[in-house]
């Protein structure tokens, strides 16, 4: 899907819970090493005020450290590796606790669960379930419209797509994206087919994992509809597998 990139420290700050205000004092006191309120409010570009709750914030999350020197307060951010230390403590709780909220996950009846992610930030999260299972990904796409709405998602397909224990077979529209993506990402456990002609363009995102079918549009509005159903699961499966028939390999040119 699309090329690793080098991380924006913002975005990775963003993902693990901090707010663009927060981000921007954390990163001004790395740079400062240690500061007062005063000297980090102008180097943060923020109100004084603003600076006191954001490092009290930040404080809390454990990204700053409060001490006296020299009869001032001032403040020193955490190494990031002690950042990481916590995180991986973090995740080692969760793992943990996993378990038991898993035992607590019970639905009532077997009427399908349908969940709406709407707004182009949000759409990334409707795949999250797809890397708790094991399995095989059906993909029906349009590659243009995967590669600008899934970025996040398809950062994670690339560390994964070594593993045999996640294959994902796709069926992409037919243009010169998709044979660039095929060209770059088809390998044992990542098939690439292109759709005929006549199915071109085709301008949504279905993806079909274990008992969950994902439909995205891209096109005017940014949304997905995730659809918890075994029966739908398997009636769109049995789609993609007749289109999957009357689909072929793309001509992969050595020029591309």
């Amino acid at each position: 899907m699309a090329m690793l990139r080098a991380m924006d420290p913002r975005e990775v700050l963003a993902h693990i819970g901090l707010d663009p205000k927060e981000i921007s004092v954390y990163l001004a006191l790395l740079d400062l090493g240690e500061a007062t309120v005063l000297k980090l409010s102008k180097k943060a570009a923020i109100k004084r005020p603003t600076a006191y709750l954001v490092l009290d914030a930040l404080e809390t999350k454990g990204f700053v450290v409060k001490s006296l020197k020299g009869g001032k307060t001032v403040f020193t951010a955490q190494h990031p590796r002690k950042i990481r230390t916590e995180a991986e403590l973090r995740l080692k709780e969760i793992q943990e606790v996993v378990p038991q909220l898993e035992a607590m996950l019970q639905h009532k009846d077997n009427r399908p669960r349908v969940v709406v992610y709407e707004g182009k930030s949000a759409l990334d999260k409707a795949y999250d379930d797809y890397f708790l299972v094991k399995g095989e990904i059906l993909f029906m796409s349009n590659i243009d419209l995967v590669q600008d709405i899934f970025s996040r998602t398809l950062q994670k397909f690339d560390y994964i797509s070594t593993s045999s224990d996640f294959k994902t077979r796709e069926l992409g529209d037919d243009s010169p994206a998709t044979v660039a993506y095929a060209k770059k990402f088809s390998g044992p456990n990542r098939q690439v087919r292109v759709m005929p002609k006549q199915f071109s363009p085709f301008a949504t995102d279905i993806g079909i994992f274990g008992s969950t079918t994902l439909i995205t549009s891209g096109k005017k509005e940014y949304f997905t509809v995730k659809i918890e159903s075994a029966d739908i699961a398997n009636a769109f499966r049995a789609m993609f597998e007749a289109m999957w028939q009357i689909s072929k390999e793309p001509a992969l040119s050595k020029d591309l």
